[in-house]
């Protein structure tokens, strides 16, 4: 896959994280990249924009990640997603992976952790940072 042809879903409650998955999806040359900052509008985003790859935030105003992450894999059962928490306890980890995450990453984490994901769970070269 080339890079120019990934798409990107950010949902997450903070300005501040969006912001930074900004910066960083631009660094690796992705422009196709969307955003929300709830759980139900994350779930709108999924199925109107259908991304290469999500990283969702476990803890979400509307929805909770979890209860998104259930309805994606309803809708697209092969979808990547990338579920993002600062809860690191192995129960929630596991439950993330019984529900279907790609891949659990754990706040904070350098934005090169970001660019190592995409690279890594889609099988593209980006620009490293």
């Amino acid at each position: 896959m080339k890079i120019e042809d990934v798409s990107v879903l950010v949902v997450d409650d903070s300005d501040h994280i969006r912001t930074l998955f900004a910066m960083t999806l631009k660094k690796m040359g992705i422009i196709k990249v969307h955003y929300a900052a709830d759980g139900a509008e994350g779930l709108l985003r999924f199925n109107s924009e259908k991304p290469t790859i999500t990283f969702l935030d476990n803890m979400l105003p509307k929805l909770s990640g979890m209860e998104v992450l259930k309805e994606i894999r309803a809708v697209k059962s092969d979808a990547i997603v990338v579920i993002v928490s600062a809860v690191s306890s192995i129960e929630v980890v596991q439950e993330a992976k019984r529900k279907g995450a790609s891949y659990y990453l754990v706040k904070p984490y350098m934005p090169s952790k970001i660019v190592d994901l995409i690279q890594k769970l889609l099988n593209v070269e980006g620009n490293a940072l």
